[in-house]
């Protein structure tokens, strides 16, 4: 399940990934489906009833579901857990069961990915800028810091400080000519274009480019095995 936005390329986003995950791995798990916490008529819980109902004739006897987020924050911590125990609720006098793993982003495998992805870049580590969204919970951020610092990189935040704006400044001041950004997160949306935007502001400064989000469709259906 991912996190799920007005914008309806998040929804088509999904049904794309759902299509890669059966082509892949449907030989493996022959119901696979998937839900959004935010910007859907339904809830989750409504959305993980009506899957249920969907796989009750294959003699299921648990639902995983697996939160296709980077970070772990309110979502992760409170918000999926309270609609999966909704559903559960509603099945605890039958055969059916809800499991919730761990999100994607505690893979092992996501820091080699975001170290691949800056792998043609100049070694220095002041040229570099991993920017994740961010969030306000105390000690929310430490595991984009840490990536950031095996990658060689400094990190920024979209929505709390250091902001991309205030850590391109920083490195301006110190003499960078080339800056290269990484933004971290799941596919392309409406947030990495903003982040475009503002780096064209800077394009008369600095040389400075942004690389694609770090996981291909295939890939992330590949670390999601590892949790089921």
């Amino acid at each position: 399940m991912t996190h799920g936005s007005s914008d309806r390329r998040s929804w088509l986003v999904l049904q794309d990934l759902l299509v890669t995950a059966r082509s892949r791995i449907g030989h493996i798990f022959s119901n696979i489906g998937g839900g959004c916490l935010e910007g859907q008529e339904l809830s989750l819980a409504q959305q993980l009833e009506l899957f249920a109902v969907e796989v009750s004739n294959s003699n299921v006897t648990e639902i995983v579901i697996l939160p296709l987020f980077l970070l772990e924050g309110v979502h992760v911590k409170e918000d999926i857990p309270e609609q999966v125990a909704i559903t559960a609720l509603e099945h605890q006098d039958d055969n059916l069961g809800f499991r919730v793993t761990e999100h994607l982003g505690t893979s092992p495998q996501i820091p080699k990915l975001l170290i691949q992805n800056f792998a043609n870049q100049l070694p220095d580590r002041q040229n570099r800028i991993l920017i994740a969204h961010g969030s306000r919970r105390d000690g929310a951020n430490q595991v984009v810091e840490d990536l950031a610092q095996q990658c060689d990189a400094i990190a920024a935040y979209w929505g709390v400080e250091p902001k991309i704006e205030t850590q391109i400044e920083a490195l301006l001041s110190q003499g960078i000519a080339e800056i290269t950004v990484l933004p971290y997160f799941l596919t392309e949306g409406g947030i990495t274009e903003a982040i475009a935007k503002k780096l064209q502001v800077y394009g008369d400064r600095v040389k400075i480019r942004q690389l694609a989000v770090p996981l291909s469709k295939a890939q992330i259906i590949d670390l999601s095995l590892e949790f089921v």
